[in-house]
């Protein structure tokens, strides 16, 4: 590859993201011939670790969370770009040899920070390259949360645009980087057969869907501090929503994108909070635990593990068009999924596009047609692209980190969050859990499909969840 020489260090190198996610991506993009001639892994620990031993830790990571069956001679090749660094990441001491310790594998290198630990520790971190001075010619990844409210959100930024320039600052969700997602844009952009009815005047509603099979698992005590509007709305569903309806940008640089972004979250409103927000918590379905009795949760715990919002646009091309959003744990299914609702014509059954994000990935459309025979009776079918159901697509999609890392690496944002979308996403966000009442949370079995009142949030305009099965259970065998 033409990349420029670059030393990747990772903040956090001993977590579950770095095993999981970020050497497996890593590995990747050795596999596709995307990493620099002159590349480095620098792993930070404060473990009594050697790089040795650290790689012989990582090579159960990388074998099982690889999309491609792991050779061992390729993963030797790999590891030998990773190196092991003992240091406390909060102490300045460490940071002056570290810059040693750069000067000894490439010193005329780019550096990318990644910092892969919680929000509390990025001004820490952020503020020790700058006094060892290693924040010049450097670029600097953070994963969401993006602070845990709004205040803590502007003091993390003010603290890093300090030392990093704002175009240096790739602030990470992984959901903008699915592959159904990214594939919004052209499905809404490169076909005439919805561009031009991409609008209220055609379309009914929308829903944004992302539940979990899942309860908290071993993240309660996160989890009660946090809850379901900061954890997923916050920040990968208003992520989502402002990619479905915003308008198309001059360019697809990150700049136009992420103007006609923010432009949607300015515009975004929900008319009344006690009517239109749904909050829940799943109870034990006599298998299962409850949310309540889940560990390091507060036995009287109301932090909503469900949310329902019907939200609206102050836009031309959406006003009076309903968004209605909901994400859960513990729920009847897990699917992440958008769904365009389009206006019925002579009272037939409405047209319906979903675009499946994960587990599954496709693309599915609901029309009418007439029914075969003399009559003129009409019937309903459906077209689906499933991206997912052949193992070639699957092997060769890309996973969402391993994209963002290459772009990182590029010095693309296009697939990162601008601060003021950040801004604007607490405000939001904020102003809704300032107004709302925790105390009348509604509680719904676990894998169910949520609060009753959820469905009458949708029932009372004469609309209804949209869930259709895609794939029945005979297509799915059939390809694996």
């Amino acid at each position: 590859m033409n990349k420029k020489p670059h030393i990747v260090t990772i903040f956090g190198g001993t977590g579950d993201l770095t095993y999981r996610k970020l050497l497996p991506a890593f590995y990747n993009l050795m596999e596709t011939n995307h990493l620099p001639d002159d590349f480095h892994i620098v792993i930070i620990g404060r473990q009594d670790l050697t790089t040795e031993s650290y790689r012989e830790l990582a090579k159960n990571w990388i074998h099982e969370h690889s999309r491609y069956k792991v050779h061992d001679e390729k993963l030797e090749e790999f590891l030998n770009y990773v190196t092991y660094f003992e240091m406390i990441f909060t102490e300045e001491e460490g940071y002056h040899r570290l810059k040693e310790y750069y000067q000894s594998l490439s010193p005329n290198a780019c550096h990318l920070y990644y910092f892969a630990v919680a929000p509390a520790f990025f001004e820490a971190i952020a503020i020790n390259l700058g006094k060892a001075d290693l924040a010049s010619n450097s670029k600097v990844i953070i994963e969401k949360p993006f602070g845990n409210d709004l205040e803590s959100a502007g003091q993390i930024n003010k603290t890093l645009t300090s030392i990093f320039s704002e175009t240096s600052i790739y602030r990470i969700d992984h959901y903008v980087a699915k592959e159904m997602v990214q594939n919004i844009f052209t499905i809404r952009f490169a076909n005439t057969l919805f561009t031009n009815i991409w609008n209220s005047d055609n379309i009914k509603s929308i829903q944004i869907s992302a539940n979990e099979l899942v309860g908290v698992e071993n993240r309660g005590n996160y989890y009660d501090h946090t809850g379901a509007l900061k954890d997923m709305f916050q920040n990968h569903l208003l992520q989502i929503l402002s990619i479905v309806t915003m308008d198309k940008p001059t360019d697809f640089e990150a700049e136009s994108i992420h103007e006609k972004q923010e432009e949607i979250l300015e515009n975004l409103y929900i008319e009344s909070i006690n009517d239109d927000v749904v909050l829940g918590q799943y109870t034990s379905d006599g298998n299962s635990k409850s949310y309540r009795d889940e560990e390091r949760v507060y036995a009287s715990s109301t932090t909503e593990t469900f949310v329902a919002l019907k939200l609206g646009l102050h836009h031309p091309h959406w006003e009076n068009t309903p968004i209605y959003v909901r994400t859960g744990k513990r729920m009847h299914k897990r699917a992440t999924e958008v769904v365009i609702e389009f206006k019925a014509l002579n009272n037939e059954k409405p047209n319906v596009l979903i675009i499946k994000i994960q587990p599954d990935e496709g693309v599915y459309l609901r029309f009418n047609i007439k029914k075969p025979g003399q009559g003129n009776d009409v019937q309903t079918v459906f077209m689906d692209f499933c991206q997912s159901c052949n193992y070639e697509n699957r092997v060769n999609t890309p996973e969402a980190y391993e994209r963002l890392l290459n772009a990182a690496l590029d010095g693309d944002r296009t697939l990162f969050a601008s601060y003021k979308q950040v801004e604007l996403s607490w405000m939001f966000v904020e102003d809704i859990v300032n107004q709302v009442n925790h105390q009348d949370i509604q509680f719904y079995e676990a894998f169910t499909s949520g609060p009753h009142k959820a469905h009458e949030l949708l029932k009372r305009d004469g609309n209804h969840w949209i869930e259709e099965e895609v794939y029945g259970e005979n297509y799915i065998s059939s390809i694996e």
